[in-house]
């Protein structure tokens, strides 16, 4: 009876010793992350002691060879990535209780998720030439809308994209537009991106040559709705673009991108799902687009005939 005793400790102790080590591996990550974060913002930090900026230059650079390489835009738009997901995995941390839903008030939450969504804007610009007769209507003078547009750099990244193109961003969220309102001043966009505090079903006819929906900020029971307006609000001819998550394709990552997703109000769609929605709205050449970027989003487009 001893020795089973001791046989069922030992197991015990086994078994606490392989979660703990496979748990202490998650940390690398997760501090990894942060000390990317933290080099690229050190400067506007107001600067860091320069031993821990030695460690965070070697960190980030073997966690993501040529970060400084790119513009400061670029590398801002990947802090804000990590910074964003970081959040929301601290208010789930903190509140796991908290009903599902866009209810982020912290500046540095919206301000991450919106340069985080830049990287968005390079896609829409890379795909536009692929859809019939958009990029010529957008270099025309044409008509972008970049609804739940939060903080605004993805229309300000549409209007570089796209200089001649009018720029409209529409958003519920008072909070994140007055902070868009901010930051269009402060990069000189003030004249051409316009800011609508407006629900996406009360979008005018005929308004404008392309449409982009973020799928995972928009719950279920709105989709069908916001793909009517966003159809009705479109000039003809003219192109919708629907997000989907687009991570890489490990399991537990699309996991983790379903329960952020729902955590914030939205609904975890398929590509299958997507298509199927934009066909029961009356879009015309629906598809989705094969993916040749890295941003974390796969699009499924349409046409209003």
């Amino acid at each position: 009876m001893i020795q089973s005793g001791l046989s069922n400790e030992a197991a015990a102790h086994t078994a606490f010793d392989q979660v703990m080590g496979a748990a202490m591996s998650m940390t690398r990550d997760v501090e990894l992350a942060a000390a990317v974060v933290a080099h690229v913002r050190g400067p506007a930090a107001g600067g860091v002691h320069a031993s821990v900026a030695d460690r965070l230059r070697s960190l980030a650079s073997a966690a993501l060879p040529g970060l400084d390489d790119l513009d400061e835009g670029q590398r801002q738009t990947v802090a804000g990535v990590l910074t964003s997901i970081f959040r929301q995995a601290a208010d789930l941390l903190e509140h796991p209780e908290r009903e599902p839903g866009w209810t982020f008030l912290d500046p540095v939450v919206l301000q991450a998720t919106g340069k985080a969504s830049m990287s968005v804007a390079g896609v829409l610009a890379q795909i536009a030439p692929r859809l019939a007769g958009l990029s010529e209507r957008l270099e025309a003078g044409g008509a972008f809308c970049d609804v739940g547009t939060g903080t605004g750099w993805l229309a300000i990244a549409a209007a570089r994209s796209w200089p001649s193109a009018s720029i409209t961003g529409i958003d519920i969220f008072e909070p994140a537009l007055r902070l868009a309102a901010s930051n269009l001043a402060d990069v000189g966009l003030t004249n051409r991106v316009t800011l609508r505090q407006c629900d996406v079903c009360d979008l005018a006819d005929d308004e404008f040559d392309f449409v982009w929906l973020p799928g995972p900020f928009l719950a279920e029971d709105i989709v069908s709705r916001a793909l009517s307006a966003s159809h009705r609000s479109l000039r003809s001819g003219g192109w919708v673009a629907f997000g989907i998550y687009g991570g890489p394709p490990d399991p537990l990552a699309g996991s983790l991108a379903e329960l952020r997703t729902i955590r914030s109000g939205g609904h975890p769609w398929t590509a299958a799902a997507a298509t199927e929605r934009l066909a029961d709205a009356q879009f015309a050449d629906v598809a989705e687009i094969d993916r040749t970027w890295s941003a974390p989003v796969r699009l499924v487009v349409g046409r209003r005939r």
